[in-house]
């Protein structure tokens, strides 16, 4: 049996950004929250600032395509503007679904059309270009894109910021992955205004299998439109641990209703970390080339600028490194889950 799958990415026009988005799309699947009263339907979510002591939480933003991208349903094909949520991995790339950027339409990129997006976060915004991605037309776990940030002149790239900076990418064994408790923040479109909104105590449930869904997770971490991309996490020593992305979900949910109990049939679902750095070894490449580059240029810099005094951000904590070292994402830390064949394969999802 195939399960039923909706990705879930906000499709909006940019004059109202993330305002109104429900109500102007409400042909889209509604996607699943889960009470934590298990007396009463309570919303886990809650917003969270991004700055101070929480500026961990500040590579978490808005992506939206610049142009529209191709949607496809059972009896109708559009163009349409989309808008999720991505984060940064380094200075200057950010992970996102693949859906949020490309769309839905089961072939590959189209020639001659605008992939290109905005990323905003904690105030700032840069282009971003797609320069890895999944194979999600084809396999539908791997609905993963990382984007390059185009600096210019006079703006750095977002992640070199010191207030925004980056997460790091920490797959978990699939032996502990269910163990964890893990915590989602994204930009929800039942949720109005700029905020972050955070849920924390949700779970990684069950592992898909066959070669469509291997790399799929349930959970109840909660999902809305919009949310797409979402990073789903684990905090340790001030930064965010990042185990896996927020993707799509099982089955249906009417309107923003709020489900009482934890129901696997309608569980959401978010890829694997472990899962899309295996799929692609040149994510870590461009990852770690980029951090080594910012780390260098800030080294430089520090020496021409001949301190006689340590700078006043010298140990201090850092976002995603509470040490006030740049952090970094060396092949060698990463612990990468090797794929494993299946016996069982699914057809693509329509």
């Amino acid at each position: 049996m195939v399960p039923l799958l909706f990705g879930v990415a906000a499709l909006m026009p940019l004059q109202s950004r993330a305002e109104d988005f429900a109500a102007s799309h409400r042909w889209l699947h509604h996607v699943a929250v889960f009470s934590d009263d298990p007396e009463k339907a309570h919303d886990p979510r809650y917003p969270q600032s991004r700055k101070g002591e929480d500026r961990m939480f500040a590579p978490i933003g808005l992506i939206w395509t610049n142009a529209p991208v191709p949607h496809d349903s059972d009896t109708v094909s559009t163009m349409r503007l989309d808008m999720g949520t991505a984060f940064l991995v380094s200075p200057c790339y950010v992970l996102t679904n693949y859906h949020v950027v490309f769309g839905n339409r089961k072939s590959g990129p189209e020639p001659g059309l605008d992939y290109s997006a905005t990323f905003w976060a904690n105030g700032k915004k840069s282009r971003a270009i797609p320069v890895r991605y999944g194979k999600f037309y084809d396999i539908y776990w791997q609905d993963w894109a990382l984007l390059r940030l185009e600096p210019d002149a006079e703006h750095r790239c977002i992640g070199e910021d010191p207030d925004i900076g980056w997460v790091q990418l920490t797959p978990l064994p699939p032996e502990a992955a269910s163990d964890k408790v893990l915590s989602t923040a994204g930009y929800p479109s039942d949720k109005s205004g700029p905020p972050l909104w955070r849920q924390d105590g949700c779970h990684l449930f069950e592992e898909q299998d066959g070669r469509q869904y291997s790399g799929l997770w349930t959970t109840n971490c909660a999902t809305r439109p919009r949310a797409s991309g979402s990073p789903i996490f684990y905090v340790q020593d001030g930064g965010l641990m990042v185990v896996a992305l927020m993707q799509g979900h099982l089955g249906y949910v009417d309107g923003n209703e709020i489900l009482l109990q934890w129901d696997p049939k309608r569980a959401n679902l978010a890829v694997d970390m472990g899962k899309i750095i295996s799929s692609d070894d040149g994510i870590l490449k461009l990852i770690t080339e980029d951090i080594d580059r910012y780390r260098q240029t800030a080294q430089t810099d520090q020496v021409g600028a001949r301190h006689t005094e340590p700078p006043e951000n010298a140990g201090t904590a850092q976002p995603g490194n509470p040490s006030g070292v740049a952090p970094s994402v060396p092949p060698d830390h990463i612990q990468v889950p090797q794929p494993e064949p299946s016996p069982q394969e699914f057809e693509p999802v329509p």
